[in-house]
């Protein structure tokens, strides 16, 4: 199992950064910016005018027909600029729509048909019809809504949500509301029996959390580069340092992980429950802690609205809690048969 990436992969990584990097800047959101909600629904059509909405769909449903290794890559592009976790609707919706809805493909792979993400709050039952509570992120100009879970993956419209109101999110750029499902019957029901997107879904938020930890740690370094005190850059003091190297090294071993589970899936081999996992148990808490310790090299200015620091632990705190939360996570961890076992 090779690692390393393809210099076909580079191209992709290397693109897509380029694109990120000027077209969707984290500094997007800074003042005099709005202060809640974003406008990142407006660049879906031009990722999926470059392939990368469909970039691990087969080509027979429209895709690109690359593997869960090179959609892993673009999640991890995704995190570092933090692209609105809504486009987990638009790839994962794709798939549920080759398989039950292929009159919906074309608009969702071109980015015109924006798919929220809903989030389960406490006990929800899903299935041919769905009952529960759910927060609902960055839906209020989208249409269809998409849940996940290692039951199934449930596509429904946004109007089958009742008492649907607006709540404040800790990451206040997201727009977050609280909706009501009673006894609500999916456009689409993908049972996990048949074909399960859970794993898929938990390895690219794996993958956006690892762009975090990395862009984080970046951060941290060009910060302890710039900043002198005593005549001297701070990176230069012993306890500057040795935060660097740990949230390089966390950065690393997050990265490792989810590549690994990212290879599990793109080569079919057992275990893809397992790891999927353990990637985001992992790339979670490397995004967290070096969230932090970006805030904490940073210093005082780490926790103004005019340093970007603050936007990566909010965004952290989300993934934390998407489609299972640390405790849920382990759970699952201890019940998914080991691949060796």
């Amino acid at each position: 199992m090779n690692f390393l990436l393809s210099d076909e992969q580079t191209q992709i990584v290397d693109s897509l950064h380029d694109l990120l990097s000027e077209q969707m800047p984290v500094s997007r959101f800074r003042p005099p910016a709005p202060q809640i909600g974003n406008s990142d629904q407006a660049f879906w059509p031009q990722l999926g005018e470059l392939g990368f909405l469909g970039i691990g769909l087969a080509e027979e449903h429209g895709g690109i027909g690359l593997s869960a290794a090179e959609e892993m890559l673009a999640y991890r592009e995704f995190g570092r600029h933090l692209l609105s976790p809504a486009i987990l609707g638009l790839t994962l919706g794709a798939r549920l729509a080759a398989q039950l809805r292929p009159d919906l493909l074309d608009e969702i792979l071109s980015g015109l048909l924006p798919i929220a993400i809903a989030n389960p709050r406490g006990s929800v039952q899903l299935g041919e019809v769905c009952h529960g509570q759910f927060h609902l992120i960055d839906a209020k100009q989208a249409e269809w809504v998409l849940i996940c879970s290692e039951d199934g993956s449930a596509l429904l419209r946004r109007t089958d949500f009742a008492a649907v109101t607006d709540v404040l999110a800790t990451d206040h750029v997201l727009s977050l509301q609280r909706g009501l499902l009673t006894g609500a019957r999916p456009v689409c029901w993908l049972a996990a029996s048949k074909e399960c997107l859970y794993p898929r879904a938990q390895l690219l938020v794996s993958a956006y959390a690892v762009g975090l930890a990395e862009a984080t740690r970046n951060m941290a370094v060009e910060y302890a580069k710039a900043r002198q005190q005593f005549g001297k850059p701070i990176g230069s003091f012993q306890a500057i340092k040795h935060l660097c190297a740990d949230m390089a090294i966390r950065a690393e071993a997050a990265a490792c992980q989810v590549i690994f589970a990212a290879l599990v899936q793109a080569e079919g081999r057992p275990g893809a429950d397992f790891h999927s996992v353990a990637a985001k148990l992992v790339a979670v808490e490397a995004a967290l802690q070096n969230a932090a310790q970006n805030i904490q090299v940073h210093g005082a200015i780490g926790f103004t609205a005019e340093a970007d620091a603050h936007l990566f632990i909010k965004r952290a705190h989300v993934l934390e809690q998407l489609w299972g939360d640390t405790r849920q996570q382990r759970r699952l961890m201890l019940a998914a048969p080991f691949p060796d076992g």
